[in-house]
């Protein structure tokens, strides 16, 4: 086969809180993929077997306490440990919050919520294979310390993983089908061939790399591509816009304010006023596909677009607005997510929500041989804004969200090459120069919120339960059935406008 195939499928049954039966919410498909990035680089290149997980949540009060999510990858790594078909063993998984000044090792969901910055990272005894980071602004140094506190931590969740099988060894093992007929045999060959030329190309573009030689576009190692934004961009009539393009890699993005009560609600979780919605359409990258259902990709960019963005926004009671970003990627070589962090900032600042500062996203990348020594990479380099090509054949796909001031956000997953400790903070500050590079362009392009009108509009609606329409030449206001002295505010209201 030319791809092993790993399926995950993680389900809060509607029993376990008290609801009936319902389709995968955006939540249990973003906790399927955590899992897929955790267990996937565990796996030997090649496994000749198909494997699926099914992680069932049957009762959870995880609103209030329990993390459901870092007990799914717990209880994924321990079933598939019993199996003994993973390459590194079992996975320690660790969350770390903290709360005015003070780190907490595995909050509850309240905590989390109170943190300034939310890291869960799982890793194996010695190396990394994902980390997850929403933060308010977080320096590097506070970063890589909580980051080594969190490798630390989560080794212990190993040594109990280890206990449990001991305990509870059995003698079942994995058996796998093989057949000599001469059918699987040129099958076989078949496969063996196209993935013998992906991995030349692969190795060859390392390789130049690697030897200080340009990457495959000229730029060398920590080079950005040229970046070009736009606020505006001619569409005058929505609320705020932006088209940004990182080399081949072109995004709109657009942003709307709604009413104060014009809030989502997502899945049980609390209402949102601030939601993003990433397009990643099969045009961009010319490919044919389905388009009616929302893929992984989609829903967990837009989250990270999301949680990059929203250490700038302002709070409930300086801006009671519901805000609706949306990013629609029209051409992707690579880098697109965090190109859309970038184009998201921009727009919030056409629209005039006043937004703190702008936040720049880029994507770090690892070319390596693979040989280690002691979990140790020997031969390697850090490339900075992958291109599509460097984002498939790399070994690393590290996003990092930030302002001038700090960290963000942050996604890291490893493939095939764990990551140490020490790759992990070379890549953060390649990451934080390209962010200033990066700034520099937007600031360009706007470097303040602008002065808008429609907010006055939307609090007029608000408070009064009407209609509003303004054009350039009239205003018209749509009343609805209320007591009169609703109508009188209104009156008011409009003739201090």
């Amino acid at each position: 086969m030319d791809t092993f195939c790993f399926k995950v499928y993680y389900d809060e049954t509607r029993y376990g809180e008290r609801w009936r039966s319902h389709d995968p919410t955006d939540r249990e498909i973003m906790c399927s993929h955590l899992i897929d990035r955790s267990i996937r680089p565990l796996f030997t290149a090649g496994f000749p077997a198909n494997v699926m997980v099914n992680v069932c949540v049957l009762k959870t009060n995880w609103k209030h306490e329990a993390d459901a999510e870092l007990m799914a990858i717990i209880a994924t790594s321990a079933a598939l440990m019993k199996l003994n078909i993973t390459q590194a063993g079992p996975i320690g998984v660790i969350r770390i919050g903290r709360i005015n000044e003070n780190i907490i090792i595995n909050p509850t969901i309240d905590e989390q919520r109170r943190s300034d910055f939310n890291l869960l990272y799982v890793c194996t005894r010695q190396n990394t294979i994902m980390a997850d980071l929403v933060a308010s602004e977080i320096s590097e140094s506070d970063l890589a310390t909580n980051i080594k506190l969190a490798q630390l931590e989560a080794v212990k969740c190993i040594d109990s993983q280890v206990k449990l099988r001991e305990r509870y060894e059995s003698d079942k093992k994995v058996k796998l089908l093989t057949s000599n007929s001469k059918n699987l045999q040129d099958t076989r060959t078949q496969s063996s061939n196209h993935s013998g030329r992906e991995v030349a190309l692969g190795q060859a573009h390392c390789a130049e790399i690697k030897s200080d030689v340009n990457r495959s576009d000229g730029r060398g190692s920590h080079q950005i591509r040229p970046v070009h934004c736009e606020a505006g961009y001619y569409l005058h009539a929505l609320h705020g816009s932006s088209l940004i393009s990182c080399g081949e890699t072109q995004v709109l993005c657009t942003a709307t304010i709604g009413k104060p009560g014009e809030t989502q609600s997502v899945d049980v979780l609390p209402r949102k006023s601030f939601r993003v919605n990433y397009d990643f359409p099969p045009f961009c990258t010319n490919h044919i596909m389905d388009i009616f259902s929302r893929r992984w990709r989609e829903i967990g960019d837009g989250m990270f677009i999301e949680k990059a963005l929203l250490a700038v926004i302002p709070s409930q009671r300086d801006f009671p607005y519901a805000i609706h970003l949306n990013s629609k990627v029209l051409a992707s070589d690579g880098s697109s997510s965090t190109t859309s962090v970038c184009g998201g900032s921009i727009a919030l600042m056409d629209a005039g929500v006043p937004i703190k500062s702008h936040v720049a996203g880029v994507s770090i990348g690892l070319v390596t041989d693979d040989e280690t020594s002691n979990g140790q990479l020997e031969n390697y380099r850090i490339i900075t804004d992958t291109s599509g090509l460097e984002n498939d054949l790399g070994e690393m796909d590290f996003k990092i969200a930030g302002t001038r001031n700090g960290i963000t956000a942050i996604q890291l997953d490893a493939k095939s090459t764990l990551l140490s400790l020490d790759v992990i903070g070379e890549a953060i500050k390649y990451g934080r120069q390209a962010h200033l590079q990066i700034l520099d362009h937007m600031e360009q392009a706007i470097n303040s919120p602008k002065e808008t009108s429609y907010y006055k509009e939307r609090r007029i609606e608000d408070d009064t339960g009407n209609d509003l329409k303004l054009s350039k030449n009239q205003m018209i206001v749509y009343l609805k059935k209320q007591p009169r002295k609703k109508k009188t505010e209104c009156q008011k209201t409009l003739g201090n406008t």
